[in-house]
């Protein structure tokens, strides 16, 4: 009997100097979960398909070079989902917003043209930008110590 919760005992310290460690290093991890934000991007940066997941699980965006883009699976806003549901397909235009002196990092915007009764900010609209040597994320940033659950990756071709 002993022995038993003596080896539980030590799995349980273990499991809080691993929980101890991935909490600690805050930042350090979020590099890891989503690259960190850029200040600029080049459309062609970003043109591609991206695949979501996480919170974002099934959700596709494409990035056209001509300035369009397509959602598939996108979240809806509290506005709008008596009508058209949780997610919702639509099409319109995306840029980028470099950094500015009270945003210090650069965002992806989209406007949806498609379907046509959103307004801005009915919607997840805006994206954090990180790019790092393996990968191209986009993700909805709201606490940097916090990994993102809203985050998309562009597929390499």
């Amino acid at each position: 009997m002993h022995h038993h919760s003596r080896r539980a005992l030590g799995a349980v310290a273990a499991l809080v100097v691993l929980a101890a460690t991935l909490t600690a290093c805050g930042s350090d991890a979020l590099k890891r979960c989503v690259p960190v934000p850029v200040k600029s991007a080049a459309p062609g940066d970003l043109v591609g398909r991206y695949e979501g997941a996480h919170e974002a699980d099934g959700v596709r965006l494409t990035l056209s070079s001509g300035g369009a883009m397509r959602a598939e699976k996108w979240p809806t806003g509290d506005y709008h989902r008596a009508e058209l549901g949780n997610t919702f397909n639509g099409s319109g235009t995306w840029e980028i917003e470099p950094a500015t002196a009270s945003n210090d990092r650069a965002l992806l915007r989209l406007h949806f043209t498609k379907p046509a009764l959103f307004l801005k900010g009915d919607t997840l609209d805006k994206l954090t930008i990180g790019i790092d040597s393996t990968r191209t994320d986009l993700y909805q940033d709201f606490d940097p110590d916090v990994c993102p659950d809203f985050r998309l990756q562009l597929q390499k071709p």
